[in-house]
């Protein structure tokens, strides 16, 4: 199972308040329907895993302290666990774990653009389904 499409690091000094976290789960598959929300990133998508179909198939947004670690539950015991670290030149950074149980399938730094897209994957389901899991993670000051 390989993961594809990070970004890199660093550390900032935090700023006072909380960053808004918005988190997409999908689900691409070889087969189906895309789901509309999606058009606009399948070109994006499908480079990132060659699927030909996009479904939405969790979606949560919330606010997150500073420094303070958030999980956010996927599909299927898969989580993803946040660190908002600081925001530093117009780009949030923080640190990601992505967990099928305990495996660790990402674990890295981010810089994401404020209120940029950052798109990630793993070439399979981490639950041996048909098709890719994409994790769409999105921050806003």
């Amino acid at each position: 199972m390989a993961a594809v499409g990070l970004s890199i690091l660093a550390a900032a000094p935090a700023p006072v308040g909380a960053v808004e976290v918005q988190v997409t789960t999908v689900r691409a598959t070889e087969q189906g329907q895309s789901d509309p929300m999606l058009v606009e990133l399948r070109p994006r998508l499908r480079r990132l895993v060659g699927a030909r179909a996009y479904q939405i198939v969790g979606e949560e947004r919330r606010k997150c302290q500073w420094h303070n670690p958030e999980e956010f539950m996927l599909t299927d015991g898969v989580s993803l666990h946040v660190v908002p670290r600081g925001i530093e030149g117009g780009t949030v950074v923080m640190q990601v774990r992505l967990l099928d149980g305990r495996r660790r399938l990402v674990h890295t730094d981010v810089r994401l653009r404020n209120r940029g897209t950052m798109v990630f994957g793993v070439g399979r389901e981490p639950r041996g389904g048909d098709g890719a899991l994409i994790v769409l993670l999105k921050a806003e000051e």
